[in-house]
């Protein structure tokens, strides 16, 4: 063979080398199912929901880098309600996603909140998990990580143990964690939450300080 033939049959092989996972990458890209038939004559519904789909496929190989475990994978196809309804706000189950109209329609410029519900469905936690850790890693990665939230802006309650509220008030807990006393918690208690690990003394061995411990600290700085 040729030298020249040679080297164009290894620059093939080489580019089909570098393209092959490029394209295996783009063959798992989110798929959402856009389902807006309950809202179809109200036109403003029917964009925020499209606006949300773009969201949702933007942030989510974000979401999987963040909550990574080895041998985990996630769901890649979504389906994205816009329900008729005067009642409720959103939630996830399985690999739905259901947004009731009237809280779009009193608040449009909330379409972060599907970034919430995406992580919930991007967890996938199999086993018993506290609600608290549940949604603060949710409401951690909307606010802090996509609405890129300050550190002044969480509700502090000054009470014992308020980090089981969950939520905004959990996520800027997390947040103070992140930023001190324990850099890569969350990615610790996500990774135990897949395994069915989850203790309460996670805290304490990335910190040497107990979690009501470091709650209290946490509430004192912000009296």
């Amino acid at each position: 063979m040729r030298p020249s033939l040679i080297a164009t049959c290894v620059a093939c092989v080489i580019a089909l080398l570098v393209l092959m996972p490029a394209a295996a990458q783009e063959q798992r890209r989110l798929e959402v199912e856009l389902d807006t038939s309950q809202v179809a004559d109200k036109p403003a519904l029917v964009q925020w929901g499209e606006d949300a789909k773009a969201l949702m496929e933007e942030w989510h190989p974000r979401l999987v880098n963040l909550l990574q475990t080895p041998g985990f994978e996630p769901l890649y196809e979504v389906r994205l309600v816009i329900r008729d309804t005067d009642e409720g706000v959103a939630f996830a189950q399985g690999n739905r996603i259901v947004v009731s109209s009237h809280w779009i329609e009193a608040h449009p410029e909330d379409i972060g909140l599907v970034v919430h519900e995406l992580v919930d469905i991007v967890q996938h936690y199999r086993r018993r998990v506290p609600g608290w850790v549940t949604e603060g890693i949710a409401d951690y990665l909307r606010w802090a990580i996509y609405e890129g939230k300050p550190q002044r802006w969480f509700h502090r309650p000054d009470e014992p143990r308020a980090y089981r509220q969950g939520y905004r008030t959990t996520a800027g807990f997390f947040l103070w964690l992140e930023a001190d006393q324990a850099p890569g918690i969350v990615a610790r208690l996500n990774s135990a939450a897949r395994r069915g690990e989850y203790d309460d003394d996670l805290f304490e061995a990335a910190t040497g300080k107990t979690l009501d411990a470091l709650w209290d600290e946490y509430r004192r700085e912000g009296r």
